[in-house]
Formats: C-alpha cells, sequence, structure tokens
C-alpha cells in the first residue's frame, strides 16, 4: 500500500513539472491592441478621453450600478470592490497623440492601458483611436495559462468598448455642432 502511494505522489509531481516546464515556454505578457475609426476631430476625442466622467457613457469599465464610482477629479475615479479593496483608474496625458491609462487594485498595478488618438491625413474630422493593454503575469503557471485565455477576452472587450465609444462621441460630436477649423 505504501509503495502503490508513493508512486501516485512521484506521478503527481512529474505531472507538476511538467505543467511548470510547459508554463515556461508560454508569454509572460499579455498584449491586445484595437482601433476604430472615429467620425470626429482629434482634439474633440482626446477631451472625451481624458474625462473619466465621460466613460460612465461608454465603457462598461464603469457602467457596474452595484458599485459606487467616487470621481476624485477630472481624470481619475475610485471605488471599492466587493471584498473591500479599492480600486482606481487614473488618465495621463502623454504625449500630444498619447493618453495613458493606469489601473491599481489596492496599492498594485494591474495593467497599464492607453489610448493613441492621430488625425485622417485626408479628413480631419476624422480620427484613428487606437486602445492598447498590456498585463504583465506572473512566473506561476496557473497565471501564464490565465494570460492564454485572457487574450481573447480582452480583445473582445476592447473592440466592443471603442465601439460604444465610436457611437457615443459620433453622436455628441455631430457635424452640426462641430465647429468650422
Amino acid at each position: 500500500m505504501l509503495r502503490f502511494f508513493k508512486q501516485i505522489l512521484i506521478a503527481f509531481f512529474v505531472f507538476g513539472l511538467i505543467i511548470f516546464l510547459i508554463s515556461l515556454l508560454l508569454p509572460s505578457v499579455v498584449q491586445v491592441s484595437k482601433s476604430v475609426l472615429v467620425n470626429v476631430p482629434k482634439d474633440s476625442i482626446t477631451a472625451t478621453l481624458l474625462r473619466i466622467e465621460d466613460w460612465k457613457k461608454w465603457s462598461p469599465f464603469l457602467q457596474d450600478s452595484a458599485l459606487q464610482y467616487n470621481i476624485v477629479s477630472g481624470s481619475k475615479a475610485n471605488w471599492q470592490a466587493a471584498d473591500g479593496t479599492v480600486n482606481s483608474i487614473a488618465l495621463n496625458k502623454y504625449g500630444s497623440d498619447s493618453i495613458l491609462a493606469v489601473i491599481h487594485s489596492g496599492d498594485k498595478v494591474v495593467f497599464n492601458s492607453g489610448f493613441t488618438v492621430k488625425s485622417s491625413a485626408d479628413n480631419k474630422n476624422v480620427s484613428k483611436v487606437e486602445w492598447w493593454m498590456i498585463e504583465e503575469l506572473k512566473w506561476y503557471p496557473w497565471e501564464k495559462f490565465y494570460g492564454l485565455f485572457s487574450e481573447s477576452f480582452k480583445e473582445t472587450y476592447v473592440e466592443n468598448s471603442l465601439e460604444m465609444f465610436r457611437r457615443y462621441a459620433e453622436a455628441r460630436f455631430s457635424p452640426h455642432m462641430l465647429s468650422p477649423e
């Protein structure tokens, strides 16, 4: 009986070692990037993305009715999760075409995210909005395997959110509201 138990223990150890070695081959960073064309000038889009209050109108990230969001400033919001952890998102302009969004959970950065907004060369009233996310994973095998599955989820989330942003921005800045250049 003891010999059988020893063989089972060795099999679990070997199986765990194989899983660990496979996880070393998996990437330690999840990167997602999607873009959309919006029929709104670049400056209006940048201003809208920098206002966290506007995010409530298009981003599912700030639309959970079970949570109470505290708008700390025009570009920062906090909320408390069900487990008591205080989460936050802070938006900062990073260059003329970029906005950096850092999401914290407690004291740790969950992931970095950001937007790049560029005007169309042909039409200044059309802008390309790119949303990117970068999440660094720890060496733990379960985090590496999580990264494989989370990438497709994040791509879908970003793509759907960008489409909601496009509809919101185009409705807010309809052609009759735009000022001539």
